[in-house]
Order: structure tokens, then sequence, then C-alpha cells
């Protein structure tokens, strides 16, 4: 009998120990990810089929950003932990996933709302960048601004500009001293 009762308090002590560990390594992984980017903003895809979620995983990973899903629980113990804003825990309803991305905001943003439009079940619930919290109306507005790429452009013609007026401003004084020494020769002729 007593070797019976100490099988059973090993076979209750194991999963909890496993759950222990378990916990751990997804709030590590959290972290990780949270450390590792620019930026993360959170869903809800509650109604949301297995296939279309594949598909919206795809959709991301092309855009530059990765998805991870695991318990808001550990999402908000993480949060807490690397002193992020708290205000990003009340996005946290639900089915949560998270989108962790590095580069280019506008791009995980457009991606992220064109599949949203189409598909009714996602919501877009909030998110962090840069340590402020995005609202779905923030990212929305982030979505609609033009690449990095073009934003780059515009910033390099703005600069060029007045280069370039000055070029030609300098190119015309000196064709008018041309001009003048031109006339200057010929009086003298």
């Amino acid at each position: 009998v007593d070797g019976a009762w100490i099988e059973v308090k090993r076979m209750t002590v194991v999963p909890r120990k496993i759950g222990e560990l378990y916990r751990q390594l997804v709030t590590m992984e959290v972290k990780r990810r949270l450390s590792g980017c620019s930026g993360v903003l959170l869903l809800n895809f509650d109604k949301l089929k297995s296939a279309e979620m594949t598909q919206l995983r795809k959709d991301l990973k092309s855009a530059g950003a990765n998805v991870l899903v695991t318990k808001n629980s550990f999402v908000r113990k993480v949060l807490e932990q690397t002193e992020r804003p708290a205000a990003a825990g009340t996005f946290l309803e639900g089915q949560t996933a998270m989108v962790f991305f590095k580069e280019d905001p506008i791009v995980v943003s457009k991606a992220l709302v064109n599949f949203a439009k189409g598909h009714e079940a996602l919501k877009i619930r909030g998110g962090l960048l840069a340590e402020r919290v995005l609202s779905t109306d923030d990212i929305k507005a982030i979505a609609k601004l033009a690449s990095r790429q073009a934003l780059y452009q515009q910033v390099a013609t703005a600069l060029n500009a007045p280069i370039g007026k000055l070029a030609s401003s300098l190119g015309q004084i000196i064709a008018k001293l041309g001009y003048a020494l031109n006339a200057v020769a010929d009086k003298k002729k």
C-alpha cells in the first residue's frame, strides 16, 4: 500500500513540474521574441478557420513578421516583467495571436489590414511599436502610409531639389559670365 501511495504522489508531482517547465519555456520564448523585435501587433482570431490562419501566417511571413499564439496570462506576465506599457494588456481578450516584426511596420500593417478586410473573423486589437501603445486606428493609419522605400525616395527627392536648383543657378551665373566675357572680347576687337 505504501509503495502505491508513493507512486500516486510521483504521478501528481511530475505533471505539475511539466506544467511549470512549459510555462517557463513559453514565457522565455515570448520574452526572447519581444526583445528581438521592433514591434508587436495583437490579433483576435476566435472564429478564423485553420486554413485562413495558415494563409495569414504565410502573408505575414512574406511581410517579415511571425506569429505566436499563446495564453493571454503568459503574455500579461511577460509584459509586466519586461516593463512594457500596461495598456497593451487591455488588448488581450479571447484567442490572441501576437505578430512580431523587426523591420518595416508599414508592410506588416498593410498585410494585416488587407487580410482583415477579407476575413471579418480577424480583429486587430492593437500593439506596441517602440514602447508606444498602438490602437487599431493607429495600425490602420500606418497601413495607409507609403512603404519605407517610397518614403526614402520622397526624402531623397526633397533633399535633392534644393541642390538641383543651386546647381542650375550656378550654371546660369557661369553662362552669364561667359556671355559678358565674350561681349568684352568682341568690343576689344
